[in-house]
């Protein structure tokens, strides 16, 4: 049988036959090749409401009324919730509330929004609020770096 070299990360020892660690790592064994289930944080709450029918038929009809990106005037593929809703269902359903950006526009204000770049990181902000207005940002707003709204 071939001998093969610990799979633990900066373990050179010879993995026991027919496994993949050695005697000193084995009860690692047990979880190898298995993923752990991947982390959707807070969203796990309300993921029901975008995946219930309405809100597929609503947002199809929604991106078809306003085909582009408030901020870049690209295909919009998302409808965003200018302001979080966090579960809150009546937010998540309020038109007003909505707006159509690119999936760049899209990630980028999802990521500062669940601050995942916190202070001293990148500094990204808030991409669809000027960093002078502390109000949720309204439906349509022009962009700064190229005058389309």
């Amino acid at each position: 049988m071939k001998t093969t070299v610990c799979h633990k990360g900066g373990c050179y020892a010879t993995a026991l036959p027919g496994l993949h660690f050695c005697e000193a790592h084995k009860e690692l064994e047990a979880t190898w090749g298995k993923r752990p289930a991947p982390k959707r944080g807070k969203s796990t709450a309300w993921h029901h409401l975008y995946a219930s029918a309405r809100w597929k038929r609503e947002s199809r009809a929604f991106l078809e009324e306003y085909p582009d990106c408030v901020l870049c005037g690209q295909p919009a593929k998302v409808v965003d919730h200018i302001t979080p809703h966090r579960g809150d269902e009546a937010l998540f359903w309020d038109r007003g509330n909505w707006q159509p950006l690119c999936w760049k526009h899209h990630s980028a204000k999802t990521l500062a929004e669940n601050d995942f770049f916190r202070e001293g990181g990148r500094g990204v902000k808030n991409i669809s609020q000027p960093a002078d207005d502390q109000r949720a940002p309204s439906f349509v707003r022009t962009c700064k770096k190229t005058g389309r709204g």
